[in-house]
């Protein structure tokens, strides 16, 4: 031990807490879970200046994300009021660390005699916190865990609509490493922001994913490789279809098909495009052409959305019988 704390320059207290987290990260890695910690607002500033006068750049603003790598920090999403309260009703006991009182670590001094200024300024810590973090953005997880290319990911059209570039492309990167992906090219961020400007709906694809947006919606990131880009499977003996990880029993006398497209459906005694129906309801282009529908002597009788997002009620024509 006095070997160790001599290399590290670390005194046994801190070398025991630093042993203690290790094995937290053991554990951590090994399930594939997250470390919960206490950080909260004015522990977000205290980072940020800690880091601004490190000489940071503008990523400093955006430390200490509520889910980031293998951290969770619930409370971070809590107001200072909200935390107060939940302390004293729950009645938890809190634990001081004697060497938060220590003026040799440059934390320490920004938060007994920097924070105190800025606080009596006005300065709001939960409200600058949120300002760098939208509630869309995840970040990426730890290596070993493993990613689930069936996932969605939703970018918040504002963002998208009034950062800059450079701004959107750390946020589009950020969703696409979650999800194992590579970050998009200059060219191809040219495009997309191009497309954004022009409030239209659109479809763009790469090597590995899919971008769509409709004109009100916020951008689906759809990774290629994800179930539910893959043609259905059908048992006609068994008479079940699968399709996005899902399994359905169909009717003896139906069909499945996809790509709804020409495609009319009877819904209150008018016939509909399907593909009309669709697009109100903002499925995406590539998942559209992928999402089973079922057929009757020729005829579209039900359009399985529930196989897409179990939220959504199937489309059902009006001479089709409940399950």
């Amino acid at each position: 031990m006095p070997k160790f704390a001599s290399k590290t320059k670390l005194s046994l207290e801190e070398a025991g807490r630093v042993l203690r987290f290790r094995d937290l990260e053991k554990i951590s890695e090994k399930i594939g879970g997250y470390i919960a910690t206490g950080h909260h607002a004015e522990d977000y500033l205290e980072t940020v200046l800690l880091q601004l006068i490190r000489g940071g750049g503008w990523n400093s603003l955006r430390t200490l994300g509520v889910l980031e790598n293998n951290r969770f920090r619930p409370l971070l999403l809590f107001g200072e009021k909200d935390r107060k309260t939940a302390l004293a009703e729950a009645d938890w006991p809190v634990f001081e660390d004697e060497s938060n009182h220590s003026s040799r670590y440059l934390r320490n001094r920004i938060r007994s005699e920097l924070l105190p200024v800025l606080l009596k300024e006005g300065a709001d810590p939960d409200k600058i916190f949120h300002n760098f973090h939208d509630s869309d953005t995840p970040r990426s997880g730890t290596a070993n865990r493993k990613v689930n290319e069936d996932e969605i990911r939703t970018v918040s059209r504002r963002i998208l609509e009034e950062e800059p570039a450079s701004i959107c492309k750390q946020v589009l990167d950020l969703h696409l490493k979650s999800l194992g992906l590579h970050p998009v090219n200059s060219q191809f961020l040219t495009d997309l922001l191009h497309n954004l400007d022009r409030k239209v709906s659109f479809s763009l694809e790469n090597k590995e994913v899919w971008f769509w947006k409709s004109v009100s919606s916020d951008l689906y990131i759809l990774p290629k490789k994800a179930s539910y880009l893959k043609p259905f499977s059908y048992d006609s003996d068994s008479f079940f279809l699968k399709w996005n990880g899902k399994t359905k029993k169909i009717p003896k006398n139906c069909e499945p098909s996809n790509d709804g497209e020409g495609e009319k459906i009877l819904l209150g005694g008018i016939h509909r495009d399907v593909s009309e129906i669709l697009r109100e309801k903002e499925i995406p282009v590539p998942v559209r052409k992928m999402l089973p529908i079922l057929k009757r002597e020729g005829k579209t009788v039900l359009v399985c959305l529930r196989m897409w997002d179990a939220r959504l009620d199937d489309i059902r024509s009006d001479d089709f019988p409940q399950d």
